[in-house]
């Protein structure tokens, strides 16, 4: 995916830019480690507006609709979700940070609290060079869309325990009762008449 932007193609009226995410690109994103569980449905097209906000500064508003698909978590039936990624980011000259941080070096990742960051700065991104890099962005905010797990519908009943029929196709008769483990010593007591 070529998804560099040149910082001098960026006038004062901003610059739209509109480019395809191939769906194997965006399968490679979720299936990168650790994997997500989810795969790519179909392509995307990204589109971002750049603005000028002074001359290191610039401000990136933009998005894609990625189509993701997955298993239910509680029937298994594959589900196909649509997700629409927006994001609004601010890209800030790395020596511009560092001006702002003097004796602030990148963190090492390293102890208990690697990769600390200010609440101001969660949206913005360090860049240097002449270049902007758009594919670690579209990493990111496919990533932060992802749902926690898929579901085919919020009621989904599940498999059955017993006999992994889809009940919310139909209703089996097994008996489905499970009984609390705590309780089973209690079964073989022999009480006196």
């Amino acid at each position: 995916m070529n998804l560099r932007v040149k910082i001098d193609e960026i006038k004062d009226a901003g610059l739209d830019l509109q480019r395809e995410l191939p769906q194997a690109a965006l399968g490679a994103i979720l299936d990168a480690e650790p994997p997500t569980g989810f795969a790519a449905a179909a392509p995307a097209t990204l589109a971002v507006h750049f603005d000028r906000v002074n001359d290191r500064d610039i401000v990136a508003r933009g998005g894609f609709d990625a189509a993701v698909a997955a298993d239910c978590r509680r029937c298994l039936a594959p589900v196909r979700i649509d997700l629409p990624v927006k994001f609004e980011l601010d890209f800030v000259n790395a020596s511009k940070v560092k001006e702002l941080a003097p004796g602030r070096d990148e963190d090492s990742g390293e102890g208990e609290i690697g990769g600390t960051f200010r609440p101001d700065e969660a949206d913005q991104v360090a860049y240097t060079g002449q270049e902007l890099d758009l594919e670690p962005v579209v990493r990111e905010q496919l990533l932060l869309a992802l749902p926690m797990d898929a579901l085919c519908t919020e009621d989904c009943k599940g498999l059955c325990q017993v006999c992994g029929g889809n009940l919310n196709e139909s209703v089996c008769s097994c008996d489905r009762h499970v009984p609390d483990p705590r309780w089973a010593g209690l079964k073989d007591i022999k009480l006196p008449k």
